[in-house]
């Protein structure tokens, strides 16, 4: 039989040996540094939250002071039949990536935030509009100090008011612009960037026996010409089966006591009369519009169609999308991209790669597809470089099909799923 002093050095060896296991558990394995192939970053920042990006955020990633917003998502669901929603603007520092100031700094259950549409910024100012979603029934703006990460004020449109999707916001100075929209007609609003007082401008009335409209692609201001300009359309609502239906152009005019014009898009022939514009773009006086498979130049000046692209391919191979630089219309859509003479509507190249998002700068076609980034050659349609993103090798992710990149100066900014990236604009390595 063992005594006493046998058993507690018994007890003292089971209990510094347990001891010294736990301390072996817990001390932190070093991680093999991940080796990306191909074009790195210049910096990476994981924003903050758990639950990912799967929205757009504010569209074109403003900057003040050497500063850009990104945003992330803390928790998304559908909890008890309540729509739970936590999105946050970061704002980075440009060289370095680090985080200034996040906003909201907290969730507020009744004070839900819906980032997704182009923001308008005047000076350090900046208004952006979220629609609703889910259980919230009604759309929202908030006007932001881009200064100092603080809000400005809030406003809750009318559930009336909120049948829309657009939240796209423009502006003149201290002024800003965007659209609401009621069960039967888009109503054009004025704001002031300040105290965020609006004011109803231009109801805007059907044509031809038609008896609802509304806003089917992003809004854009002209600044030279002080327009507002919008794809739209309008149809019989009270038709169930094949309501007859137009797709316009919109052009109002804001010097002009808000003297509205609309341009017909002749989608006649096919399924394009079925179709909406889904994007136009502005380039010095020329609108160019895509809508299903077809794509039009409006001139300003003029006021006629300068030119038609109709492609004979499969809706399949649609390009909806149009980005417009140096003398290049590039049409891009989910398994097609098309390069275009923006002078004549030529047809110059295609490629069949899936396109999510693009846009184009100082010749350059910045393009999310099969969740890589890829550099083409505007005016050939030629790929001069792939990036592949860090998240590919760690979480099996790529950059984010709702990221839209971004170019200023001769840097290039775009998100994965989890973090914010800066690139060189034009890398020096090849493809």
């Amino acid at each position: 039989m063992k005594n006493f002093t046998d058993f507690n050095k018994n007890q003292l060896f089971v209990f510094f040996q347990t001891i010294f296991l736990l301390m072996c558990s817990c001390t932190p394995i070093p991680q093999p540094e991940v080796e990306i192939e191909g074009i790195k970053p210049i910096w990476e920042t994981k924003l903050p939250g758990k639950a990912g990006i799967y929205n757009y955020g504010l569209k074109g990633l403003p900057i003040y002071e050497g500063k850009i917003m990104f945003h992330s998502t803390y928790f998304s669901d559908i909890i008890s039949g309540d729509f739970e929603e936590d999105n946050r603007i970061h704002t980075l520092d440009m060289k370095t990536g680090e985080i200034q100031w996040t906003y909201p700094t907290s969730y507020i259950k009744n004070k839900p935030m819906l980032f997704g549409g182009v923001p308008y910024q005047y000076n350090e100012y900046v208004v952006t509009k979220m629609r609703k979603q889910g259980s919230i029934e009604t759309d929202k703006l908030v006007g932001l100090n881009l200064k100092t990460g603080h809000e400005l004020w809030y406003k809750e449109i009318p559930k009336t008011n909120s049948y829309n999707i657009r939240t796209d916001v423009v502006g003149n100075d201290n002024n800003f612009f965007y659209f609401e929209q009621t069960d039967k007609n888009a109503i054009l609003c004025k704001g002031d960037m300040l105290t965020g007082k609006t004011n109803y401008v231009l109801e805007i009335q059907s044509e031809y026996g038609y008896n609802f409209n509304y806003g089917t692609s992003n809004i854009l201001y002209h600044g030279d010409k002080n327009l507002i300009i919008m794809g739209a359309k309008e149809l019989n609502s009270l038709s169930s089966d094949n309501p007859l239906k137009d797709s316009y152009i919109y052009i109002i005019d804001l010097a002009n006591n808000y003297s509205l014009k609309k341009v017909l898009f002749e989608t006649n022939l096919g399924g394009d009369k079925d179709m909406s514009i889904a994007h136009i773009y502005c380039d010095g006086d020329k609108i160019y519009a895509a809508c299903g498979l077809t794509t039009i130049c409006y001139n300003l000046n003029t006021q006629i169609i300068d030119w038609t692209y109709k492609s004979t391919e499969s809706y399949n191979y649609m390009t909806n999308n149009v980005v417009v630089n140096n003398g290049i219309v590039f049409l891009y859509g989910d398994n097609r991209f098309v390069g275009l003479n923006a002078e004549t509507g030529e047809k110059l190249y295609q490629g069949d790669n899936y396109c999510s998002e693009a846009n184009a700068f100082n010749g350059y076609v910045y393009l999310i597809g099969d969740s890589k980034l890829y550099i083409l050659d505007i005016k050939t349609g030629k790929t001069l470089h792939r990036i592949i993103c860090p998240e590919e090798y760690t979480i099996n992710e790529g950059f984010n099909p709702y990221c839209i990149p971004t170019v200023y100066g001769d840097k290039l900014y775009v998100f994965g799923y989890y973090h914010a990236y800066c690139y060189e604009a034009i890398p020096k390595e090849e493809y």
